[in-house]
């Protein structure tokens, strides 16, 4: 699971900082939202799941 770092966090020996996005387990990911230490991240397929405001150039 992806999460975005709001404080920052010792991953794997590597100090993060906040605006960070890493993958951790599922449960690790939930620790650390559940501490006020991540949120789930914002992926480009989820943004691209959303209706397109642009016209359809076939439309009259």
């Amino acid at each position: 699971m992806q999460v975005e770092l709001l404080k920052p966090h010792e991953h794997a020996g590597i100090v993060r900082n906040p605006g960070e996005v890493i993958d951790l387990a599922e449960d690790s990911a939930q620790w650390l939202c559940e501490i006020g230490s991540a949120r789930p991240a914002v992926t480009d397929a989820a943004s691209s799941a959303k209706p397109s405001k642009q016209s359809n150039p076939n439309q009259e």
